[in-house]
């Protein structure tokens, strides 16, 4: 209906996007409705082209972002309204990249304006989620259920979803944008949101796990994510504060750089050092890089769920609490999905942060300074990696 709104203007021009082609042909999907809704008027459908053309030569096209490079396909397009259906089913890169496409003419009148329409759920929940719910007023998200909806026999509608496992449902049902598939070791009720960090606090680390790449091509990569993380002198742990980015080297190098130099010279930085002598040489490079600072490298022992479960443990008790801030959200997400699986397709980058740090304060992690070299410790593979080197 958005996209029908300004047809009667000469040069308006709308797109409808679906993930595949074959979602836009399901059976009641956009295609269905255009046609339902068209057919018997003035427009002019083309079947190649996939666009409904007006008698005003307004369009409205049809179009779909499965691959990775799709989206150039609408490089020289123009635009003055796009619409994504199912939105968390979209890469981000993708959204983002087709704003582009939304321009007009000096002096029209047509607005410009993007628009999408999503259940939660699917492989774009978190960035969804993020930038319409968490965001804040700036973007506005328009809330739907099943009552709302005159349409649909709700009463059967209901009794379906009830075959659905109770995420699903809450998701489907509720429109519950917080029901996600949770993982065994944390819960978001166990940590206490703040206003204000404590007064009494002892010490405060901020804890490095490193990655250095940025998203493309379809990619998902592993996030760089510092955790600062403080302790009272009565054993209260609070989450202060969360770097999180996907960067090149470069530019971790900057993020990191100047966090430091926000964070101050009082708090101890620790970088998870991976095997060998690749993972040695990169503590050294930033021991040199953040001269002036207590910088060490710690060697993760254990499997990540065995690091994560005394945070799980302090948190369960009711000792950790969060400062209140925009990234609580997207941390709390990740911790109640983590499952422990080196398999899984969930990101653990913050997990990661805060399970070192923890370690750090309370002195259950192993340090490696610049020069320390464990050779006696050091696995088969670590000492023939470093040979090679």
């Amino acid at each position: 209906m958005a996209a029908l709104q300004y047809v009667d203007v000469p040069g308006y021009s709308a797109m409808l996007f679906r993930r595949t082609y074959a979602d836009l042909t399901l059976p009641g999907a956009l295609l269905d409705r255009a046609r339902d809704w068209l057919w018997q008027t003035d427009a002019q459908w083309n079947e190649r082209e996939k666009t409904w053309r007006f008698p005003s030569g307004a369009t409205m096209t049809f179009g779909y972002l499965e691959h990775a490079d799709d989206r150039l396909r609408y490089q020289g397009a123009e635009l003055q309204f796009i619409g994504f259906d199912e939105l968390t089913q979209f890469a981000e890169r993708d959204y983002r990249y087709l704003f582009s496409r939304l321009r007009r003419l000096k002096g029209a009148q047509v607005p410009i304006r993007m628009r999408g329409a999503s259940n939660p759920g699917g492989p774009g929940h978190d960035w969804v989620k993020a930038r319409f719910i968490d965001y804040g007023p700036e973007r506005p998200f328009v809330p739907a259920k099943v009552d709302d909806n005159p349409s649909v026999d709700t009463e059967e509608y209901r009794k379906t979803l009830e075959n659905l496992d109770h995420i699903t449902r809450r998701q489907l049902l509720e429109g519950d944008w917080t029901a996600r598939v949770a993982g065994s070791l944390f819960r978001r009720e166990w940590f206490r949101v703040v206003d204000a960090i404590p007064a009494t606090v002892r010490r405060r680390v901020r804890f490095w796990d490193l990655a250095s790449t940025e998203p493309s091509d379809g990619t998902d990569p592993d996030w760089t994510v510092g955790a600062l993380l403080s302790v009272t002198d009565s054993g209260i742990f609070t989450v202060e504060d969360i770097r999180r980015a996907r960067l090149r080297p470069a530019g971790v190098e900057k993020l990191v750089s100047h966090t430091a130099k926000e964070d101050g010279i009082e708090v101890s930085i620790r970088f998870e050092q991976e095997p060998g002598a690749s993972g040695k040489a990169l503590v050294a490079h930033y021991v040199r890089m953040l001269a002036g600072y207590n910088v060490k490298g710690e060697r993760p022992t254990g499997d990540k769920r065995v690091r994560a479960a005394p945070v799980s443990a302090q948190a369960e008790a009711g000792n950790v609490q969060i400062k209140s801030a925009p990234w609580n959200g997207a941390f709390l997400d990740e911790l109640e999905a983590f499952d422990g699986d080196p398999k899984s397709r969930i990101h653990d980058d913050q997990v990661d942060g805060v399970s070192g740090a923890l370690q750090e304060l309370t002195g259950g992690s192993r340090r490696v300074a610049w020069g320390d070299l464990y050779p006696a410790e050091e696995s088969e593979e670590e000492a023939a990696e470093e040979s090679a080197a």
